[in-house]
């Protein structure tokens, strides 16, 4: 498989929710990232567009990565969910850095295994990254209040990303043609734009496509363990009690929109999250977490693994 890096930089900002309107996240997993380029698939081939997405995952032609950090030409990823040893065990002030450390420079990757990577500023830097504000917007919910003119203001939460930073994603695919299709979705999706309230023009980007860095490659290609999955990921029944032998992770509880008209609960989905570790691969899959509604609810679960 063959992989490439593709940047997203922001026009304006972002609204990726975290369970309130006036919260937010300034990073964006994989499955979410799936379910944006289904919609697209959509509403350009209908019901055959997404079939063919599911397809080129399930099939292991096409996968991806949660959206990371980049600040300036410098790629992050997410903290190895891996004991560290360090000289510095003593320092409360080192201690609390790295547990506050959530995502480590590509470039730093081997200091930070080898317990020699500076936390201090390695979290000053990421503060660079961009800064999260509450926005006050406003809406007209009936329509009396259309015909008025009247409106309700209402709080958003809103992370804008500084001048040369963003949002990345690492690709894998099998041929050419795979990688045009993918790069088509996502073309027609900087368009559309990512996350909530893109009505309000959040969300939208611009897509810079680059080679990965020689290093992280040669992880990316390795089918050593451990490893680490860069995107959010849950093993096959079949596959997962041996997934979880000598496994170190962090699960997500996954939620999908309405699909009924009526009340209807989805079946409960978990995922691991990125920088999980494990000692045995698995496959994942694109599962559907429908229960009854009018369509298939489709949720991205697929590991992009990485030797550490």
């Amino acid at each position: 498989m063959k992989f490439a890096v593709y940047r997203l930089s922001f026009s304006a900002g972002v609204h990726f929710g975290t369970g309130t309107l006036w919260s937010g996240a300034n990073t964006l997993p994989a499955d979410t990232l799936f379910s944006a380029l289904c919609l697209e698939a959509v509403a350009q081939r209908g019901e055959a567009g997404i079939s063919a997405l599911v397809d080129l995952v399930r099939q292991r032609r096409l996968c991806f990565s949660d959206l990371f950090p980049f600040i300036g030409e410098e790629l992050y990823l997410p903290k190895p969910l891996i004991p560290i040893q360090r000289e510095e065990n003593g320092d409360s002030v080192v201690k609390k850095s790295f547990k506050k450390l959530k995502y480590i420079p590509v470039s730093q990757l081997d200091l930070y295994l080898q317990g020699r990577l500076n936390p201090l500023a390695a979290v000053e830097r990421l503060k660079t990254l961009g800064s999260f504000a509450v926005r006050t917007m406003a809406a007209s919910r009936s329509e009396e209040k259309l015909e008025s003119g009247e409106t309700l203001p209402y709080s958003v939460g809103v992370y804008r990303f500084a001048e040369g930073n963003g949002l990345y994603t690492l690709v894998g695919f099998d041929t050419a043609q795979t990688q045009e299709e993918f790069e088509h979705l996502l073309d027609s999706l900087s368009y559309s734009g990512l996350g909530g309230k893109r009505s309000a023009g959040l969300g939208r980007f611009s897509v810079t496509k680059s080679a990965l860095p020689e290093s992280l490659e040669k992880r990316l290609q390795g089918s050593k363990t451990p490893c680490i999955t860069l995107s959010v990921c849950m093993a096959e029944d079949e596959e997962l009690e041996q997934a979880m032998q000598d496994a170190k992770y962090l699960l997500l509880i996954v939620a999908s929109p309405d699909y009924a008209p009526e009340q209807r609960r989805k079946r409960d989905f978990y995922a691991f999250c990125a920088g999980s570790c494990f000692a045995q691969r698995f496959h994942g899959n694109v599962f559907d977490v429908a229960n009854g509604g009018q369509h298939p609810v489709y949720r991205y679960a697929v590991p992009l693994w990485m030797e550490i």
